[in-house]
């Protein structure tokens, strides 16, 4: 807890004009000083200085107040956060009550050496311009360029080494934080080459990595990402985040885009409460951060095909932050870049307040495209996802999308309730025992469960188990499916990030995989499963699986064919055989 009296003297000593000029234009007016308000949208300014009180206030939202308590609000951080900040400035000891030295802070004052370095690199060298005429080919302007502090890097140059060396920075750091990269023989050179520069800050606005954009049109590589490091981590961060901040407010939501000149563009529009995800699908981090300044999301992503599907993927995640979600539906299957480009400014502003539709109608209309009503498979398979969708969702959402759906299929509304929503509680209840299953399907599906929560821990641990099994190993073919989808994403990325693995998952695997995995009490306490004798019995366990199916199986149609006067003799022996050298076979094996 930081003194009182040091509070005080804060709050005293902060001059408060100078203060909120730096974030709003203010003109005077009698004593006071008057300007449009920084925490909501308006055309008439409510925000009010006064010099003599040393307070600011927004009369709209009744934000503000004495200096503390206004930085607090503007910058989005906690009461101690902004004392300790504030008095820095004033050079105020704050003894025991300051926070731990940022441990990055090196690594943030080297970063935005370079960003500098890039952004007068664009404006003012030579090999600039050809970024420069790119840039005004796509009609950003030099406000726009400035406001995201834009920049360039040359062609196979050492200019960043060179520079960062002349100011003392060690390239063991300059390697580590991934702006510079050393050959066998010993020299060294600048990751980036010949492309376009945007910054990549994090929430507090200190800058962690860069994305570069080609210049080359036979480059295959069109976006190069930093590397991530202790300071970047791509699940955890959102582009524009820090640099929006005023405008989500004054908005009062988010605007969700998937690339960089989505948000660039949109924001020359006057849509400035953009934000994206760096191209890769998003995470609960991500989320997070969105619920941490807005209860409101717009999702903004390209109106194609993998839009709409990680828009689908993007939903979940949002709902589980308990945010508001509008998606924006993009005509003609345009990003928000290309229509803007196409049909104007206006047109897209117009978007906004005429194409917006809550996540429930988006998923139900995105569930429907394609889909042939006079085909049995294709009404399953749309039925099934509109359930999905609603199987957490209000009472009366839940009715409202059920007649929406029998008028769609043309059949009752209690065609498409799910059956226990026409049963009585009563008879509801009396049912509950029946719906657990007998112990050992229990045994061989739990034993898979503890493998796959296991697989989850780390890579070493899913290649043990995977190289156990073979693909007809598994109790339940959901499982059996995530189980090969978590090898393919540790071969493509090295490492499990489960929020961003969930998102590979079409809709019915993505729900189940929630469900039984990340809601998982192991796996929400991070606690450590299965040790190698665990995983050893498990998998044995599963690998009797087969047997028990097969099993299953046979007894089922030995009791159909028993129960048949006109059975196949024949084929009743045939199965009965089967079953027998089955059992045998288990035994042999070590089975139960």
């Amino acid at each position: 807890m930081i003194d009182k009296d040091i509070i005080e003297r804060i709050n005293n000593e902060t001059d408060i004009l100078a203060l909120a000029s730096e974030f709003v234009t203010l003109t005077k007016k009698g004593k006071n000083y008057f300007g449009l308000s920084p925490f909501v949208e308006e055309k008439t300014p409510s925000f009010s200085v006064s010099p003599e009180k040393n307070i600011a206030m927004c009369m709209s939202s009744k934000k503000g107040g004495r200096p503390i308590n206004f930085y607090r609000q503007i910058k989005n951080i906690s009461f101690e956060e902004a004392a300790i900040e504030l008095g820095r400035r004033l050079g105020i000891d704050m003894g025991k009550s300051t926070v731990k030295r940022d441990l990055h802070i090196h690594d943030y004052e080297m970063l935005e050496v370079v960003m500098n370095f890039y952004h007068s690199n664009l404006l003012f060298s030579k090999d600039g311009k050809k970024a420069l005429e790119y840039l005004n080919q796509r009609e950003i302007t030099d406000a726009t360029i400035k406001h995201f502090k834009l920049g360039f890097a040359s062609k196979n140059s050492d200019q960043v080494y060179q520079m960062l060396s002349d100011q003392g920075y060690d390239v063991k750091d300059m390697e580590r934080l991934g702006v510079v990269k050393t050959r066998e023989d010993g020299t060294c050179y600048d990751l980036f080459s010949n492309r376009l520069m945007f910054p990549i800050t994090n929430k507090d606005g200190r800058c962690v990595g860069f994305s570069g954009r080609t210049l080359e049109k036979n480059e295959q590589v069109k976006y190069m990402n930093s590397p991530e490091t202790t300071v970047f981590k791509k699940g955890e961060t959102l582009y524009h985040y820090f640099e929006g901040l005023n405008d989500i407010r004054k908005a009062n939501h988010v605007v969700l885009y998937e690339g960089f000149f989505d948000v660039i563009s949109s924001y020359q529009t006057g849509i400035k409460a953009g934000v994206a995800t760096m191209g890769t699908a998003l995470t609960k981090a991500q989320a997070e951060l969105i619920k941490k300044v807005s209860n409101s999301v717009i999702v903004a992503y390209d109106g194609d095909k993998p839009g709409l599907k990680a828009i689908d993927a993007a939903i979940p995640i949002l709902e589980a932050e308990k945010l508001n979600i509008e998606v924006l539906k993009i005509p003609e299957g345009l990003d928000p870049d290309d229509f803007i480009k196409s049909y104007g400014p206006e047109a897209y502003e117009r978007l906004f307040g005429e194409s917006t539709v809550d996540a429930y109608m988006f998923r139900y209309q995105y569930y429907k495209m394609g889909k042939d009503f006079n085909n049995a498979n294709d009404i399953k398979a749309f039925k099934d996802s509109v359930m999905r969708m609603l199987r957490y969702a209000d009472n009366v959402i839940r009715e409202k999308y059920y007649a929406i759906l029998a008028r769609d299929l043309n059949v009752d509304i209690n065609a498409v309730r799910q059956p226990k929503e026409v049963q009585t509680v009563t008879q509801f209840k009396k049912k509950e025992p029946k719906e657990s299953k007998t112990f050992i399907i229990d045994k061989y599906e739990r034993a898979e469960r503890e493998l796959i929560l296991t697989m989850l821990e780390s890579k070493d641990n899913a290649q043990i188990i995977d190289s156990k099994l073979s693909p007809t190993d598994f109790a339940h073919v959901n499982n059996n499916i995530i189980r090969t989808k978590v090898m393919d994403y540790y071969r493509k990325y090295g490492e499990m990030d489960t929020e961003r693995f969930s998102a590979t998952l079409d809709t019915e695997y993505r729900d189940y995989f929630i469900e039984t995995y990340l809601k998982n009490k192991f796996y929400q306490k991070k606690l450590t499963l299965l040790n190698n004798e665990g995983i050893d019995t498990n998998v044995k366990i599963l690998q009797s699986a087969s047997y028990a199916r097969r099993e299953k199986f046979l007894k089922q149609k030995l009791a159909e064919l028993e129960n048949n006067i006109d059975k196949d003799t024949a084929e009743y022996l045939r199965y009965a055989v089967e079953l027998a050298e089955l059992k045998k076979k288990k035994i042999s094996d070590g089975g139960k």
